[in-house]
């Protein structure tokens, strides 16, 4: 019985620990990176009480002050407090941010003060004490957690860490992955193809995936299909690399030599998949380093490495888990399913509705001109009608 696509998640989660290595780094540095520790406040934000508003500071006891009002004593602004201490019946004039002044417990807004003569404000009888005071410490007390190991930095992740006082960060660096693709009908991009060849239009694309993903990516000449070949190759990417990538040669065929080398010299962890397309990915270790082995076709190689590469890729980084993002719509087809695999179909949305574009979504990439995503149909699906509910995968977020 084949292996279902959350068991196979499962395993990468039991199996794998982050492996990318660490370094502290400026936050001008860390765009993009994978926090590597827990981050927490280093003081109290805010650091001092503070106007939320533009208004007089003062002291709500003293409300009831009479039309005679408060005298207004000093100003506050923003970097420019007010260096003394009020007394009873006494107001600052405060802006937004500026430090509450000694003796002061409430700020009332501008709008609802009245100006009786210069100096003097009249204000509203029974004020509220703290109205309209930041407290300090009131969003985040020194040693509050804020961000845990895994998360990426954002622009406004580094805009928090600044706002904390972090003028640097522990990060994780940036996987270093092996690309090799193998099989003698293979060509380089840019060499026309005889009638037995096939240009090896997986290694731009898994290339650049990788590269988007923030990984260093090296590349290996396409193998042939000799294993002894493919097993050198194979050891010597090993001792250089967190991952390596490979494409074909994961199935059950006699020039199937990835998977052979993994049995015999490694470990095979999982192969073959109740999954279309993608049904041959594999995933093994083969000295200490995993092996991603992605299915020769490329549709299918596109869609294994979206749903298998993703978060192998998040794991060994030591990013947090991050489910793909996933909206219900209402089909727009109508196709009956095989039984027990889970299937994704290439798909493009259109209101509410969306339709299917491919009927072999795994030979070929033709499909990728038109779609915006992918129709996620679970195992236990199979007649699909018009108007039937989908789970669809968009693509914008989805990618790493």
């Amino acid at each position: 019985m084949l292996l279902r696509l959350d068991q196979a998640l499962a395993l990468i989660d039991q199996t794998f620990a982050p492996v990318a290595a660490t370094r502290r780094v400026a936050l001008h540095e860390a765009a993009g990176a994978i926090l590597a520790e827990a981050v927490a406040a280093l003081a109290p934000l805010p650091l001092a009480d503070n106007a939320a508003v533009d208004g007089y500071a003062l002291r709500a006891a003293d409300s009831a002050a009479g039309p005679a009002g408060f005298a207004v004593i000093g100003r506050a602004a923003a970097g420019r407090p007010f260096a003394g201490t009020l007394g009873p019946g006494e107001a600052v004039r405060i802006f937004t941010g500026a430090v509450v002044p000694a003796g002061a417990d409430t700020v009332v807004m501008q709008e609802v003060a009245v100006t009786l003569e210069a100096g003097r404000v009249t204000l509203p009888a029974a004020l509220r004490p703290g109205a309209n005071i930041r407290r300090q410490g009131e969003t985040l007390a020194p040693g509050a957690a804020v961000l845990a190991p895994g998360a990426v930095l954002t622009p406004l992740r580094l805009g928090l860490l600044a706002d904390l006082g972090h003028a640097e960060v522990a990060v994780r660096l940036p996987l270093r992955v092996a690309l090799l693709s193998s099989g003698d009908e293979l060509v380089a991009v840019g060499t026309k193809p005889q009638a037995h060849q096939v240009i090896d239009s997986n290694r731009p694309m898994l290339r650049a995936l990788l590269a988007q993903a923030g990984c260093i990516v090296n590349e290996y000449p396409i193998q042939p299909d000799d294993r002894a070949t493919i097993a050198a190759t194979l050891g010597t990417a090993a001792r250089a690399h967190d991952l390596i990538v490979t494409t074909a040669g994961m199935s059950v065929g006699g020039e199937d030599h990835v998977r052979a080398i993994l049995e015999a010299q490694g470990r095979v962890i999982f192969q073959r998949l109740a999954l279309r397309p993608g049904r041959p990915v594999g995933l093994g270790l083969l000295g200490g380093a995993p092996v991603l082995g992605l299915p020769g076709n490329p549709g299918a190689a596109a869609v294994a490495f979206l749903l298998i590469g993703r978060p192998l890729l998040r794991r060994l980084g030591g990013a947090m888990p991050a489910s793909l993002p996933r909206v219900t719509l209402a089909a727009g087809f109508t196709w009956a399913k095989p039984a027990g695999d889970r299937v994704y179909l290439p798909g493009r949305v259109t209101g509410g509705t969306v339709r299917r574009l491919a009927h072999n979504a795994a030979s070929n990439l033709v499909w990728a001109a038109e779609a915006d995503g992918l129709i996620d149909l679970p195992e236990a699906a199979q007649a699909i009608e018009p108007g039937t509910p989908v789970a669809f995968i968009p693509f914008a977020g989805a990618w790493p």
